[in-house]
């Protein structure tokens, strides 16, 4: 299992939802995708992307208005 983390601050739709989608491309089964964004639009466009692909995702507000979105492949 590899933990790949993503550094989106300061990067508003859809620059995150790209990083998100590369990092997909170079994971594997059990690795984990950490993305942290201060745009929350982001991390819910993220998360229903997610959806639609059927991989676990999750997304938190770690601190007023930084969002981490955890994906679990």
């Amino acid at each position: 299992m590899t933990e790949h983390y993503i550094d989106a601050m300061g990067f508003m739709c859809p620059v995150p939802n790209m990083m998100v989608q590369e990092k997909l491309e170079q994971a594997q089964q059990g690795d984990v995708i950490i993305l942290e964004t201060d745009h929350s639009c982001a991390a819910v466009n993220i998360i229903n992307d997610m959806k639609k692909k059927k991989i676990r995702a999750a997304s938190s507000e770690i601190d007023n208005g930084i969002w981490r979105v955890v994906i679990r492949l």
